[in-house]
Formats: structure tokens, C-alpha cells, sequence
């Protein structure tokens, strides 16, 4: 009789397990499908010492905008640009294979392979968070994104 319950408490507590497990698969398929669409670069914040500043965008920087496309169970994404006097001159990056785990985004730019952190805000933004150069020292970059 003990064996039997013992029994009946490891199926129980294995069948939970197994229906958790489908949850965070099922929330990890929509947290990558939540990027799929175009995205309008809005904000580039910056750490100076323990401060957080903001970036001022120029005109040409606001029309940046990140394409993200599903193509069976791959995702892609396509930088486009825009540049010149007036804004004038359109160009767009490659259709870059990005992967997709946990709060990190990866791909490949060139021959180079980026990884960076990403932070959804809400269900229309989301941001990009790395370390560049800027005003000649190393700092943390936060560039927000918006649904559009």
C-alpha cells in the first residue's frame, strides 16, 4: 500500500513537472514571436558615471527602424537606414538570422557574431542594451525600440 502511494506521488509530481515544462516553451515561442514586425528606433540612453543621460537623436537617427520576420522557425531582422542632408539616401543591412534565448539576441553583422541583451518595456516597446564608445570612454547604451 505504501509502495502504491509513493507511486502515485512521483506520477503526480512528474506530470506537474511535465506541464511547466510545456508552459515556459509555450511562453519562450511567444516572447521570440513578439518581435516579429517593424520596430522605429526612439530613445538611446547612456550611463555617464552612475547618471543616466540622454542621447540626442538627430533627424535621420529617428527614422532607423528594425525589421523583424519569421520564416517557419526561423527569425531574421533587417536594419534600415536613412541618411544625408535631408535624410534622403536609403540603405538596409542584410537579412541577418537572429537567435533568440532568454533576454539575449543574436546574429551575425559581417563576419561579425553580436550578442546583446535585450529588456521588454511593454507590449509596443523594447530595448537593446550593450557597451560602445561614447564621448571616448567604454559605457552601457540603452536604444529603445517601438512597434510601429
Amino acid at each position: 500500500m505504501k509502495r502504491l502511494i509513493f507511486i502515485l506521488c512521483c506520477s503526480s509530481v512528474l506530470n506537474c513537472q511535465s506541464q511547466s515544462q510545456a508552459v515556459k516553451i509555450q511562453d519562450s515561442q511567444n516572447e521570440k514571436d513578439y518581435f516579429v514586425g517593424t520596430w522605429r528606433f526612439v530613445r538611446e540612453t547612456y550611463k555617464d558615471g552612475e547618471v543616466d543621460k540622454e542621447y540626442p537623436l538627430k533627424k535621420c537617427t529617428k527614422q532607423y527602424i528594425l525589421l523583424f520576420e519569421k520564416e517557419k522557425e526561423n527569425m531574421f531582422f533587417t536594419k534600415n537606414f536613412v541618411s544625408g542632408e535631408n535624410c534622403e539616401i536609403k540603405s538596409s543591412s542584410r537579412r541577418n538570422l537572429v537567435t533568440i534565448k532568454g533576454s539575449s539576441i543574436q546574429y551575425m553583422d559581417g563576419d561579425l557574431k553580436e550578442s546583446k541583451e535585450f529588456k521588454i518595456i511593454s507590449k509596443t516597446r523594447f530595448s537593446i542594451i550593450y557597451s560602445d564608445i561614447m564621448y571616448g570612454k567604454v559605457t552601457d547604451i540603452e536604444d529603445t525600440y517601438e512597434r510601429q
